[in-house]
């Protein structure tokens, strides 16, 4: 921990990270609010998301090639000021009390295409400025930090929203994502190599086909889609459940957002400090659990604790699941496609994420909530065990075990 806090260039990545996770959650904290405020429907909050995917899809299939051309630092500035940016206009038109659907729907579309630069930038980054035995511990820091910052967003947020109001709250978003950005130009990142330029499709190409031939990229991409479809589920379902199902307010409904991150944090600093036995089934059972939470907020009538509990644990187990998932792929792939393959495998695993926050918001409104958790839960769970009963995936023990993942 020492070493890679001395490393300047990772604490401003970190610093960065951390700051924007802030104002990008309570970013998105206000815009739910504010769109069910509008329209009290889970589908505007359905088509919400789906504008943020739909661009964000488009261009991630695009993007890649492009990321690994230049210093990543400078795509992740890029991406921060312009999410500041964009943040202005619904402060603006909350400020002059002439808010529409459209000023929200505005934002979600230029921050999702906004995404797909960071997000692989931000992975391919880190190899660059850590030494490869501490990349399970940059990660570990990274994203129990981002997910502090996460935990803090709904937390404050719910509370800013119910006695305070909106604008102190868009304000903070614009400054943090600004200050993001300004950290982030005093990273010292090396150079790319400087080969012959091949052009976008040989790129694209190459990154497609390495890919497609590391079967334990592809598989571990597989049970990542899963996480995913539910998160999309989550995304327009969360708040009806808390306000609606449970009764709660907007500062239960932070509590309740809150419980995730919390659990993640726990679950980073295990996967930081403790080797774990066999990884493929240590994941994977994190992933089975997680299914599980999910069956048991179905189950759940009326108690916001039990609710929250639930969440706590499914951070844990999710932090083991995917920082495992991340390490692994950036010991697996080499430097100089690392903006490549990370854009595909975002552009993979997220497709689902529009199709969850489809199902949610359709079968949110026909079926309830609680229904649709009982029903993504077991199908989550299922899947894991599989991944973890089947005997051909134990393929996985022995690549996992030839690239020393503890």
């Amino acid at each position: 921990m020492k070493g890679l806090l001395r490393n300047r260039s990772f604490v401003y990545v970190w610093s960065g990270n951390v700051i924007s996770e802030l104002g990008g959650a309570f970013g998105t904290f206000c815009n739910s609010i504010m769109v069910y405020q509008l329209t009290g429907s889970t589908m505007a909050l359905s088509s919400m998301w789906l504008l943020y995917f739909i661009p964000s899809l488009i261009l991630q299939l695009f993007i890649g090639p492009f990321i690994d051309r230049r210093r990543r630092k400078w795509t992740m500035i890029f991406s921060q000021w312009t999410r500041a940016a964009v943040f202005v206009v619904p402060l603006v038109a909350w400020s002059t009390g002439h808010l529409e659907v459209w000023h929200i729907f505005v934002v979600q579309v230029v921050v999702g295409l906004i995404t797909p630069l960071y997000v692989p930038a931000n992975h391919a980054i880190t190899p660059t400025i850590v030494a490869v035995d501490q990349l399970k511990e940059a990660n570990s820091l990274l994203e129990s930090s981002v997910r502090l910052m996460s935990f803090t967003a709904p937390l404050l947020g719910g509370l800013v929203i119910e006695y305070i109001g909106v604008n102190l709250t868009l304000i903070f978003v614009v400054a943090t994502l600004g200050l993001s950005g300004g950290l982030l130009w005093f990273v010292k990142e090396p150079a790319p190599m400087r080969g012959v330029r091949s052009t976008w499709w040989k790129e694209f190409g190459e990154g497609i086909s390495y890919f497609f031939k590391q079967r334990i990229v592809v598989w571990l991409g597989f049970f990542l889609v899963f996480v995913q479809f539910g998160v999309g589920v989550t995304m327009v379902t969360t708040l009806p459940y808390i306000t609606g199902e449970l009764g709660g307010s907007y500062a239960a409904y932070g509590y309740f957002m809150a419980g995730f991150p919390v659990g993640y944090i726990l679950g980073a600093l295990l996967v930081g400090r403790i080797s774990f036995g066999r990884t493929r089934l240590v994941m994977l059972g994190g992933l089975a659990i997680g299914g599980l939470t999910f069956v048991g907020l179905g189950l759940n009538e009326s108690s916001l604790i039990v609710a929250i509990v639930l969440e706590v644990v499914a951070g844990v187990v999710m932090a083991v699941f995917s920082i495992n998932n991340t390490v692994l792929c950036q010991r697996i792939i080499p430097n100089h496609l690392m903006g490549k393959i990370f854009s595909v495998r975002l552009f993979i695993i997220r497709g689902v994420m529009p199709l969850g926050v489809l199902v949610g918001g359709m079968l949110g409104e026909v079926w309830g909530v609680r229904p649709l958790y009982f029903l993504i839960g077991f199908m989550i769970a299922v899947v894991a065990l599989v991944g973890m009963l089947l005997p051909y995936f134990r393929f996985m023990d022995t690549e996992l075990e030839e690239r020393k993942v503890s």
